[in-house]
């Protein structure tokens, strides 16, 4: 996770040519399309893949601007769009649908008012997580996940995935 109001940015690379990095949400808050371009480079495309698995952090309210200052109108929907995790995930889940190897677990309910601070007092998200984890789709699921993991069972080759996920940005 990078969030730039909590890490301060990092230098990297040889002195005299650092780049300076300032955390990754902007555009790629949910890495999940960064991992899969970057494992199509590493490693081969006959890979088999046994799960990618996508970690989400509870849904986000609807956005709405009703009632909202026009003068403060951009940096609400620069916070939102800073923030978003789920337009990859959408667009992931609807393109590998066919794909046994991509999941995404995120709490659907109970998290709206989180917030970043809320990592101090974790009783409510981990309340939310339980009941979302409890619920029988999300056991199946979690269920089948873990026994292709210990298997290792490659429901997917990398090469597969690549072509499903291969998203215009």
């Amino acid at each position: 996770m990078a969030i730039p109001s909590f890490f301060p940015p990092v230098k990297i690379g040889p002195r005299g040519r650092e780049q300076t990095f300032a955390g990754g949400p902007l555009g790629a808050n949910n890495p999940t399309r960064e991992l899969l371009k970057e494992a199509g480079i590493a490693f081969v495309q006959d890979k088999r893949v046994a799960q990618v698995i996508s970690l989400g952090a509870g849904r986000q309210n609807a956005v709405s601007l009703e009632g909202v200052d026009p003068t403060d109108m951009s940096s609400q929907l620069l916070q939102t769009l800073y923030t978003d995790c789920e337009t990859v995930a959408s667009e992931l889940s609807t393109r590998l649908i066919n794909v046994d190897a991509y999941v995404r677990l995120n709490v659907e309910s109970g998290l709206e008012a989180s917030s970043l601070d809320d990592w101090r007092g974790l009783g409510a998200i981990e309340q939310s997580t339980n009941a979302y984890v409890e619920t029988s789709a999300v056991t199946r699921l979690l269920e089948e996940s873990l026994r292709y993991l210990q298997n290792r069972i490659g429901t997917a080759t990398l090469a597969q995935i690549s072509a499903y996920s291969h998203l215009s940005k």
